[in-house]
């Protein structure tokens, strides 16, 4: 013979010690966790210059330079540019 399965009215519900014991369960796990480490900040922006050219300016701009007041070229582009392939 089988004996019957006891009915149960209402839901079992943890008791307050046992849901006491399970906070401090909790609160050690957490406590034996290792720190965060110190976060680093990285900042990075992203942007877009556009240059354009335009005429020269009518009037008020600024005068240019003579020639004599200009310095002179110390080195020229294609002697800069074949500088990077050594």
């Amino acid at each position: 013979m089988r004996t019957p399965l006891p009915a149960v009215s209402a839901p079992l519900l943890p008791s307050a010690a046992d849901t006491a014991a399970a906070r401090d369960a909790v609160r050690q796990v957490a406590a034996r966790r290792p720190g965060r480490p110190a976060e680093q900040v990285v900042q990075v922006q992203i942007g877009r210059l556009e240059v354009t050219a335009g005429g020269a300016p009518q009037g008020g701009g600024r005068p240019r330079p003579r020639q004599a007041e200009r310095p002179g070229a110390t080195i020229s582009l294609a002697d800069y540019l074949a500088r990077g392939r050594e």
